[in-house]
């Protein structure tokens, strides 16, 4: 397939990487100087100490005709690549955003694409405009949005790396649900603290602390699974314990993090279901306050 990537975040470059391992890549960035580096470079993927290079095109604006476009931009950024989405004719498009609140903007989103969701598993850590870290090895669950046919897209996104696996699911509301679950327990938490993932389940006090915020979402979201979410978010504590989560690293560097479409979206259902949701509101509050210092004294 002819694939266009949009985004050169670690996401982004972690999916050209192993993508053109079978299919034409295009990789579509914020800025021409990292065009530039990924034409000239390539992209270097490290994983489990080895490292690779993989040949893609990049470009800075999104121009062009795909089989299928996959956006990998934090959830800040969409706004402006759905308003040049909209001059495309059209494509079918996977969106790869952490939280749920992109749900909402594609919901009111008229457009002729046809739109897919998919939830990113995999750990990774951009190191330069054209190297990225895979930290953790997971999987893509994704899925189509509003019934879109996807037949031919799943058959082609079977072939791919053991290390990068594209599993279709219909069931990706729940997985959406789950993986929102852990980025507010964990992301939030080690944003605030400044800790590695880990440190979460070492230290009794953050775990409370993470306990907490997992009872308020998992009310918010009306999750039955309980008994069997905790053991799941403390087993992605353990098995990422040496990670830093994107959103610290958005901390630690000065950037906008994800917290409008993870704490901001939990809050806006909690306020029209008349949920009470007091920490979640705290940690929302203070990592505002984070970001507006955009402070880098604790790398």
């Amino acid at each position: 397939m002819n694939i266009g990537i949009i985004g050169g975040g670690a996401i982004g470059l972690l999916c050209a990487s192993y993508l053109t391992q079978h299919h034409d890549v295009t990789v579509f960035t914020r800025r021409n100087e990292q065009a530039e580096e990924i034409r000239a470079f390539g992209i270097e993927r490290t994983v489990k100490g080895d490292t690779c290079q993989a040949t893609v095109h990049a470009q800075a604006g999104i121009t062009g005709e795909f089989d299928l476009l996959i956006v990998t931009v934090k959830y800040h950024h969409l706004q402006d690549v759905l308003r040049e989405l909209s001059t495309l004719p059209p494509h079918r498009i996977l969106f790869l955003q952490n939280g749920m609140a992109h749900l909402l903007d594609l919901e009111n989103w008229k457009t002729g694409h046809s739109l897919y969701i998919g939830v990113v598993e995999h750990g990774a850590m951009k190191m330069s405009d054209h190297e990225v870290n895979h930290t953790g090895i997971g999987v893509i669950k994704w899925g189509a949005f509003q019934h879109e046919e996807a037949a031919d897209i799943k058959n082609a996104l079977n072939e791919t790396s053991p290390h990068f696996q594209m599993i279709y699911t219909d069931e990706w509301i729940k997985v959406l649900e789950e993986k929102l679950l852990v980025n507010v327990c964990v992301n939030t938490l080690t944003a605030l603290l400044h800790v590695r993932n880990g440190e979460l389940i070492a230290n009794p006090s953050y775990e409370h602390m993470m306990k907490c915020a997992f009872e308020e979402a998992v009310s918010i979201l009306s999750l039955s699974e309980k008994e069997r979410l905790w053991p799941y978010v403390v087993s992605i504590c353990e098995k990422t314990a040496e990670n830093q989560s994107s959103m610290l690293q958005d901390i630690l560097k000065g950037r906008q993090t994800e917290r409008k479409a993870i704490l901001g979206y939990l809050l806006k259902k909690a306020q029209a279901h008349g949920v009470a949701a007091p920490h979640l509101t705290f940690f929302d509050r203070s990592l505002e306050v984070l970001e507006k210092k955009q402070t880098k004294s604790f790398e």
